[in-house]
């Protein structure tokens, strides 16, 4: 209850860190990029590889390439990488022959999905290989654990409608993650509330996964998955996750679950859902930006690069680019930049 209470304080007394923000339009070959649902950095190169495609009007998208120096503008061109997709959690890795490979989910029509693995060269993506299995039909976010292996999480525990509603209607914790190793994906934790973004940090023996309907973070030990995790309460349902080069993780939240669904669906009230981001670290959850959605809606992750939070949103065009102090989130989890000593 004492932690609950502080969280609470904490959501209304902590003041916004970004506060000059403005939308900047995403364009490829002249056509609008909406509904960024994820983002990987490079930040070596000073790029984001984004993942798009928009939900609302049932349009397919791709994956994209983003000079982030460009962001000075209102208006930004990003390079086509792969498109045709319907794409959703991405994560990046950098290769040691200074390549990087790139893995995303890949959403069929359907209601299957896919993980794809790619090499980036440049501006040059090459596809090396699909994993199949039944158990990515609600697969939500990607991430390496390895050169060969990955995590990635399921938002529910079944492919069908049921389901669906055994979960969003009655309140089920059946989401999960699951691990693919030489190709064959298994689940690896059960029981979590709509799984949704996650971040291994092997260095510290630490898998931290966005539990969104539990309005939590879990935070297990990689090498006793099993093991009971510790739980952080954070001021909204935690969607996309990313690690910051000061050791703090970065969490776009979404405070209102049901506003969030009737705006993903285009619904009577659902004009607009709130936009939060907040931070994690030493001295707790700090939230970042707060925003009533009407500027842009229903952010989905956030990145930080040189001074700036970038913004993307499940249902928005373009991006929310906020101008402050940067806390160097990384959009992968092995970051071109190594890591501030914790």
């Amino acid at each position: 209850m004492e932690g609950a209470i502080a969280l609470l304080l904490l959501t209304f007394l902590t003041h916004p860190a970004y506060a000059t923000c403005r939308t900047v339009s995403v364009t490829a070959n002249g056509t609008p990029v909406i509904g960024i649902e994820d983002m990987a950095l490079d930040a070596a190169r000073g790029q984001a590889v984004l993942s798009a495609y928009d939900r609302r009007a049932g349009t397919t998208g791709g994956l994209y390439l983003l000079n982030l120096r460009s962001l000075d503008a209102l208006a930004v061109a990003a390079v086509p990488l792969a498109t045709g997709l319907r794409p959703a959690g991405i994560d990046l890795r950098a290769e040691p022959d200074g390549a990087l490979s790139l893995l995303a989910i890949s959403r069929q029509e359907e209601g299957s999905a896919t993980v794809e693995r790619y090499r980036l060269d440049g501006a040059t993506l090459t596809h090396q290989g699909t994993t199949v299995s039944p158990l990515l039909c609600r697969a939500n976010d990607v991430a390496f654990l390895d050169g060969e292996r990955f995590l990635f999480t399921s938002s529910h525990g079944g492919c069908g409608w049921g389901a669906v509603m055994q979960d969003n209607v009655l309140g089920g914790r059946h989401g999960f993650v699951g691990v693919v190793d030489n190709g064959t994906a298994r689940v690896l934790i059960g029981g979590i509330g709509f799984a949704n973004g996650l971040f291994p940090d092997p260095s510290h023996d630490r898998l931290t996964v966005a539990a969104t309907r539990e309005e939590a973070l879990l935070v297990y030990r990689l090498s006793d998955p099993q093991a009971p995790p510790r739980r952080i309460a954070m001021p909204g349902g935690p969607d996309n996750l990313t690690m910051a080069l000061d050791g703090r993780l970065l969490a776009a939240l979404h405070p209102s679950p049901v506003r969030l669904a009737l705006h993903r669906y285009g619904w009577p009230g659902g004009a607009a859902s709130p936009t939060r981001v907040a931070a994690l670290g030493p001295a707790g959850v700090e939230i970042l930006l707060d925003e009533d959605g009407q500027r842009f809606s229903a952010a989905t992750v956030a990145l930080s690069w040189n001074g700036r939070l970038v913004i993307g949103s499940v249902t928005a065009p373009g991006l929310l680019v906020c101008d402050e102090a940067a806390s160097g989130a990384t959009g992968s989890s092995a970051p071109a930049e190594p890591p501030a000593t914790r």
